[in-house]
């Protein structure tokens, strides 16, 4: 799929503005804090409604105004030319596709992937567990609605759960939720357990054009409690409740898994060198990104926010060889690149998007 138009009113420092996208590169030059990561951030919305920046989605909306409205024209494979909406104030949010309200989010996401490359990725090495549950989950439920529903499901039983346990609920309530529970976190592990598999094979490709195959990209699942079925859940759940009591909150499940993202030298986070650990996490976004190409027939969007500056020479040319040419492109930096003549350029100060 590509991006034809955006239009966005009244998102983060952009009070206005509709841009002409329809072309293969894109590039928006200017200097920090004027808007460029903010337009990229709007067209990051379009995958799973949410941002790549925060999880604070009321900050989305600029200062002044109650709300915020996005328009895309979308060119997609399957679906031809699409027009896209987004409207959120301070009730839900609401998305229409064609003018047709989308009433279900299972229906929803993963048929527009967009894939954002960021300095905030190397929160996916050095940050806590739930960085990298976030992206894993992300990109599982883009691919497979099942286990979108599988996850929302779960993590509403915790919820629950955890309520009854802070307010005394009896044994038979969470004997309940506990049975309703265990189908949803085994099915997670099984999807978490056969997807890391399939994008450690995509990674290990895509890190070979990148940089030195020798340091050997490792992605593995972690799971926080790896059981054989959905009855051993309730098993450990029964095991585990005065603890849980005690602590008020659901100490084991899905919901605590991790996922380690290394080199064959050792931990990315604790041994590798800065450009090693920011060729990995390209080389993750890339792997993601044609995960989606094989498995949903849609070429993604790439959105690249200042990110190739802090690669060396050697990375960055392993991106573009490892980048499929097909992907469109929308890039965001200080300074134009040096083959600038292939972009579609757009200067931007204040919030505002001049074209050339």
């Amino acid at each position: 799929m590509r991006f034809s138009k955006v239009r966005l009113q009244d998102f983060r420092n952009i009070e206005f503005v509709e841009l002409d996208l329809s072309a293969d590169r894109i590039f928006l030059c200017g200097p920090n804090g004027q808007g460029k990561s903010n337009l990229l951030e709007g067209l990051g919305l379009v995958t799973a409604l949410r941002s790549f920046r925060t999880q604070d989605l009321g900050a989305l909306r600029r200062q002044e105004s109650a709300g915020y409205r996005a328009f895309y024209e979308i060119e997609h494979e399957s679906c031809g030319r699409v027009e896209l909406e987004v409207q959120a104030s301070s009730g839900p949010r609401s998305v229409l596709i064609d003018r047709e309200k989308v009433r279900k989010m299972s229906d929803y996401i993963g048929r527009f992937p967009v894939v954002p490359l960021s300095s905030g990725d190397l929160m996916l090495l050095r940050g806590s567990p739930s960085e990298r549950r976030r992206f894993m989950d992300l990109t599982l439920a883009s691919l497979d609605g099942a286990y979108y529903l599988a996850l929302r499901n779960y993590h509403k039983g915790v919820a629950e759960r955890n309520r009854l346990l802070r307010q005394g609920g009896s044994d038979g309530e969470l004997d309940a939720f506990e049975a309703e529970m265990a189908p949803h976190a085994h099915r997670l592990q099984l999807h978490r357990s056969a997807g890391v598999k399939a994008l450690q094979v995509v990674l290990e490709r895509v890190y070979r054009a990148l940089a030195d195959h020798e340091e050997g990209p490792e992605l593995s699942y972690a799971a926080n409690a790896e059981l054989e079925g959905a009855d051993h859940y309730r098993e450990m759940w029964g095991r585990q409740r005065e603890r849980d009591r005690i602590m008020g909150a659901t100490q084991k499940g899905p919901h605590r898994d991790d996922f380690r993202l290394g080199l064959c030298l050792g931990s990315a986070r604790e041994y590798g060198s800065d450009g090693q650990q920011r060729g990995l996490i390209v080389a993750l976004r890339v792997a993601q990104a044609e995960l989606f190409q094989e498995r949903l027939a849609v070429k993604p969007v790439l959105l690249v926010d200042d990110v190739l500056g802090e690669l060396d020479p050697k990375r960055r040319a392993g991106f573009w060889k490892a980048c499929p040419g097909s992907f469109q492109i929308i890039a965001s930096g200080t300074v134009f690149p040096e083959d600038s003549e292939a972009w579609k350029r757009y200067s931007v100060a204040a919030g505002g998007f001049e074209l050339g």
